[in-house]
């Protein structure tokens, strides 16, 4: 896990060390562990790398890393988690390895394989190799996007980097916000990460799922070279043997997660994907004896506590504990925290959705723990239908068919996730399930025309899928294009921060086409949503955990927009120069409805206009930011 820059200078002038150098170390907190570039001076491309140092902390795993006497460089920022199993296969083939990292055993499968290594790989990973022989660069994203890949190409240059931010180092990047992005993200943040493009002008998202080969005089070709819908499978017959499948799939997805020379922990918030989680760590680490890189230190879980707020789940956290036995590390939240760190945390997330406080101060603590790898739950939801819209979804497919038992059964289920207030604004923040992708809700304040999302992806797929049930659609829709990207991008964001590294194996793609292989009668039904984690885990989870109904998410407390001082900083920038005079809202407008919206305690308008002030803050520290650069 770490930063990574690349620059191809297309129109023939030198690569310069320093330039290289400040673009590189622009993004030294996603790798602290050490810092290095590599310069191809014949054809004017330079490779830069930060390190978080996990597998092979020697300096055999120090990037750019260099293979075939020079003719290949790479520099790959994730982890190869099937690594073990690929060098064997490649000694079986002949090869020999001088390192224990899995960087070089990429390297030797693109030598190998060429371009159809991807398919060989199970991890995370943004990478890019260098042929210096054939000058052909190669630039690979995984299946998902879990880890990010961000380009920029014209006629003079190409660069890639980590983030957004880095780009602020190049001295002919002109760093401008595309007023139209900028809308939509303020009407509908879960659109953007899924997009082709960011919210900056010239920069491009690489999607999941896709490879980008660049050669001297030409324009980049960008292949899809992972579809989901390519790769289902049968499933057992019966459903005592598609539990057993899921729960084999699931703890060895866990296991070569574990792998790791440097100490390893885990995020608990006591919901169920994080505890079983942890609880599937724990029963490996009790009944395997492999000793195949698996971390020796993984016994601390971090917990998010709000005390006395109604988001708290500390005592479900602490039955996960309890059963367990790890060590527990509270990280008490306070709302007046989300001002505290605002500017910082707004400019390592750099993006319009909201200020998340609650897993940048457990990376933090983390982080200042000495644990830099994480083993969390994300992609459970998405991929077994944990949202109150995927209840809704599995309705519609219950009325169509005219099943009143089902119907009466998802009902309940809905009623059983006690959604409650506090996280309302996270409910209503999610996209009509039935409305297509490039339509948005009005906002009223945007004086800007809203971008139309752009993914040729989704566009290829929906087709293919229309005939599949509303629960099926739901899920894939936001499992690949809305929901957990916006989600593993907000993590990316938020761990990396701190130099932490967060590994989810709910993302293993042998489980995800399991997954969606599968009935949707498997993930909610009989009472329960995510309905196969469940069963697959009776005996591993503490049974409290394993059938609780209450669905939380990981919302933010609500003062962080409605105490008095949120309301004041509020007032302050949407009364500013700079925010009345904005091209892409009606700062007037604004204002007038945030006095308004004080005086009536209208909540759910003062958490928009909070996105807003986020959003006028960004694009602010952007340009700060890159007046200290030029």
């Amino acid at each position: 896990m770490c930063g990574i820059v690349g620059l191809w200078n297309l129109n023939g002038e030198p690569i310069s060390p320093g330039e290289l150098n400040h673009f590189i170390n622009s993004l030294a907190h996603r790798g602290p562990d050490g810092s290095d570039i590599y310069i191809d001076a014949d054809s004017n491309l330079g490779f830069g790398h930060r390190r978080l140092a996990i597998i092979d902390t020697s300096d055999g795993g120090r990037q750019p890393m260099s293979y075939a006497d020079g003719r290949y460089w790479i520099v790959f920022n994730g982890e190869m988690y099937n690594f073990l199993e690929l060098k064997k296969e490649l000694e079986a083939l002949g090869y020999s390895f001088k390192t224990e990292s899995d960087t070089e055993v990429i390297l030797t499968a693109y030598h190998h394989w060429g371009e159809d290594c991807q398919l060989k790989f199970n991890g995370m990973w943004a990478l890019a190799i260098w042929d210096s022989k054939e000058r052909k660069l190669f630039v690979s994203r995984d299946r998902f996007g879990v880890k990010p890949m961000i380009y920029h190409f014209d006629e003079n240059h190409f660069a890639f980097a980590s983030e957004m931010k880095a780009f602020l180092a190049l001295d002919w990047f002109e760093p401008e916000f595309d007023p139209a992005m900028v809308a939509l993200a303020l009407t509908n943040e879960r659109l953007i990460e899924g997009d082709e493009r960011s919210m900056l002008k010239g920069l491009n998202h690489l999607p999941g799922g896709h490879s980008l080969t660049l050669r001297p005089n030409e324009a980049p070709s960008i292949r899809r070279w992972w579809n989901t819908l390519d790769h289902l499978e049968s499933v057992p017959q019966t459903y005592d043997d598609q539990v057993a499948r899921f729960r084999e799939l699931f703890l060895d997805a866990c296991r070569i997660r574990m792998r790791s020379d440097v100490p390893i922990g885990t995020a608990l918030s006591g919901g169920l994907d994080s505890s079983s989680i942890l609880c599937g760590m724990t029963h490996i680490r009790n009944t395997t004896d492999s000793a195949d890189r698996l971390a020796h230190e993984w016994q601390k879980a971090f917990i998010m506590t709000y005390p006395g707020a109604v988001i708290d789940e500390r005592k479900y956290a602490d039955e996960v504990i309890k059963r367990t036995g790890v060590t527990p590390i509270y990280c008490a939240g306070a709302s007046d925290m989300y001002l505290d760190h605002f500017d910082d945390i707004l400019f390592q997330y750099e993006e319009i959705s909201d200020i998340h406080l609650g897993p940048w101060l457990v990376h933090k603590f983390q982080r200042e723990n000495n644990v830099v790898v994480t083993i969390d739950g994300h992609g459970g939801d998405e991929l077994l239908g944990g949202y109150p819209w995927h209840v809704t979804a599995a309705l519609k497919d219950a009325i169509s068919k005219l099943s009143p038992r089902r119907a009466r059964d998802l009902l309940n289920i809905m009623k059983g996730l006690e959604l409650f207030p506090a996280n309302q604004f996270y409910i209503k923040s999610a996209q009509a399930l039935f409305t297509k992708m490039t339509k948005v809700n009005e906002q009223p304040w945007l004086t800007q025309p809203v971008a139309e999302f752009t993914s040729s992806a989704y566009e290829h797929d929906m087709p293919l899928i229309k005939d599949r049930d509303a629960l099926f659609r739901s899920l894939y829709v936001d499992f690949h294009f809305t929901q957990l990207p916006m989600n593993l991008r907000d993590f990316d964001r938020l761990s990396m921060a701190h130099g932490v590294e967060v590994r989810s194996p709910f993302m293993d793609w042998r489980l995800v086409c399991y997954s969606f292989s599968l009935p949707s009668t498997v993930k909610v039904g009989s009472g329960f949503t995510k309905r196969i984690l469940r069963d697959a885990l009776k005996g591993i989870l503490p049974e409290s955990i394993r059938t609780r109904t209450r669905k939380l998410g990981f919302p933010n407390l609500a003062e962080a927009w409605t105490s008095p001082r949120a309301q004041e900083f509020i007032q302050d920038v949407v009364r500013s120069v700079e925010f009345q005079q904005s091209e892409i809202w009606n700062g007037k407008k604004v204002a007038e409805d945030v006095s308004l919206a004080i005086k009536n305690q209208n909540n759910e308008q003062l958490h928009q206009a909070w996105i807003y002030v986020q959003a006028a803050r960004l694009m602010q520290l952007f340009s700060e930011k890159r007046k200290v650069c030029a």
